[in-house]
């Protein structure tokens, strides 16, 4: 009883932060769409992406991205302990001491933009460098706004609050939505990056002090360094600050060899990524953002084998979405691109080069879905050195393969390098987890995945044969000839997909269809 309450609560609050990453997801494509409608793809567009590389790196020195796990399981700690008060004095001196290396490490970034961008993408020309400096030193100061964001949306995750957070990452891309439209026809593109700073500032940090208070957030500065809990805080952060984890250097490694392609090459690889991003946003992340605070707490709790019962359940859950989508995103990534892009600069070289990106990330996509709760796994039980280890391991051991593949297939075999990495970290971090934590359900997670995958390269394969049957007969390279395109495949590959689970003895097909609200209520109304 106690894992099913657990388990429903994790599918309400997963239920609150999908609906918001949906909007968060929607509103980065239509980010991404008005960059593409306004610019298409071109040397100026790859400047852009490229101006990114160095304010990310920045927040990753301090494990700004990872906040959230590194600070909930000290947070939930003193909760469990019934020492709240503790726990707030914690979040003071961790918001004191980290905005302070944060900001010294900002000034430093601005200062040497310049050498560190020419590290960051050498094979830009001196016009393409001066520029990606200018988008770096204007993008650099929202990192602080972003850590901050960071830190008080862990709080409300802590307190089993999701709506605020989840609202941060729509706010922010409003901002750059909006910067794009108003600032565009004056200053180019380095609208985008002014509606950067003003989403950041706006979405994750005035909103968030506000969600922050509600849930009685207490703020009191102080660098009481020597703290437990600042110890404990510092000793998950570290191994996530010093790796070189390819879920965040895949970007930067994509972003090196790309500046030796043709122009436009990482234009391409971010808008098929970002494409890519929508449905694993909406199901990997926020099944991971969710999960993590009950996983936490029952480590805290010393409950392990309900722990191990409710990540069982959550990733099988989690499996059983994303490997679907992600097989039929690759039968039917030409028409969806089409679809998304045709109403922008972007002409049919770029748009067959968007699908091509799209199509082989995809292969990736159930990795990377995978990774975020295999490594919660760890994250929940206090131990980030072993995700950080493995990932760097694997970053290293994968950068031959990028160097391999990018000579012969040039931008495509950067994805595909990309998708064989983020494999690699999620078996072997699947291997070690379960190792660790005496799960006995491993086999039977290898047997429900190869299930689940076989039934949706059935479904995948029907799908692409509707979408190959179709551009045979049809001048489909129009918005409106790709949505028909995807409206008859869509449910083709669906119904496939369902048939094929139902002959390969899927069972939990039926009891998360159940689990689903809406359909359970339809049952019983017909029942």
């Amino acid at each position: 009883m106690a894992t099913r309450s657990v388990n429903q609560r994790i599918a309400a609050s997963a239920g609150i932060v999908m609906a918001s990453i949906l909007a968060s997801r929607l509103l980065g494509f239509l980010r991404e769409w008005t960059v593409a409608h306004q610019f298409g793809s071109s040397a100026v567009t790859d400047a852009y992406y490229t101006a990114f590389t160095l304010p990310d790196f920045v927040n990753y020195l301090v494990a700004g991205a990872s906040l959230s796990i590194t600070f909930i399981p000290v947070f939930a700690k003193y909760i469990a302990e019934d020492n709240e008060d503790e726990g707030w004095h914690v979040f003071s001196t961790v918001i004191s001491s980290m905005v302070l290396l944060l900001l010294i490490l900002v000034v430093v970034g601005e200062f040497f933009a310049p050498a560190l961008l020419y590290v960051i993408a050498p094979g830009f020309n001196p016009a393409e460098q001066a520029h990606t400096v200018f988008l770096t030193r204007l993008m650099m100061p929202a990192q602080i706004f972003f850590y901050l964001g960071s830190i008080l949306s862990a709080v409300q995750y802590a307190k089993g609050r999701f709506l605020i957070p989840s609202l941060a990452p729509v706010i922010y891309n409003l901002g750059i939505i909006l910067g794009g439209l108003l600032l565009a026809s004056t200053i180019g593109i380095t609208g985008f990056s002014v509606g950067v700073l003003v989403g950041a500032f706006g979405g994750n940090f005035l909103l968030q002090i506000y969600g922050a208070r509600r849930v009685g957030a207490r703020f009191t500065p102080n660098l009481d360094l020597r703290h437990p809990g600042f110890r404990m805080f510092v000793k998950l952060a570290v191994p996530i600050m010093l790796a070189l984890s390819v879920v965040f250097s895949d970007d930067w490694i994509i972003r090196w060899f790309g500046s030796y392609l043709a122009p436009a090459s990482i234009t391409w690889l971010s808008y098929g990524k970002i494409l890519m991003r929508v449905p694993l946003g909406v199901i990997g992340q926020a099944v991971g953002v969710a999960s993590f605070p009950f996983l936490a707490q029952l480590y805290a709790e010393k409950k392990y084998d309900e722990l191990n019962r409710t990540l069982n359940t959550t990733l099988k859950g989690l499996l059983l979405l994303i490997v679907p989508v992600s097989a039929l995103t690759i039968a039917m990534s030409r028409p969806l691109v089409y679809f998304v892009f045709s109403h922008t600069r972007l002409r049919g070289p770029d748009l067959n080069a968007t699908a091509a990106a799209l199509a082989l990330f995809s292969v990736g996509m159930f990795a990377w879905g995978a990774q975020s709760i295999l490594a919660r796994g760890f994250y929940a039980g206090r131990n980030t050195l072993r995700p950080a280890l493995i990932g760097t391991a694997v970053t290293f051991l994968n950068l031959p393969v990028y160097w391999l593949l990018v000579k012969p297939l040039q931008f495509k075999g950067l994805a595909l390098a990309s998708s064989i990495g983020i494999s690699a970290y999620a078996i072997v971090l699947f291997v070690s987890l379960y190792r660790s934590t005496a799960n006995k359900g491993a086999l039977e997670m290898v047997g429900f995945f190869l299930r689940v995958a076989a039934a949706s390269g059935v479904g995948a394969a029907g799908a692409f044969e509707v979408v190959r049957w179709i551009e045979g007969r049809t001048s489909w390279q129009t918005t409106t000839g790709a949505f028909i395109v995807l409206i008859a495949a869509t449910p083709a590959g669906l119904i496939l997909t369902a048939l094929a689970a139902k002959l390969l003895r899927i069972r939990e097909l039926d009891a998360y269809l159940k689990s689903i609200p809406l359909l359970a209520r339809a049952r019983r109304s017909h029942g």
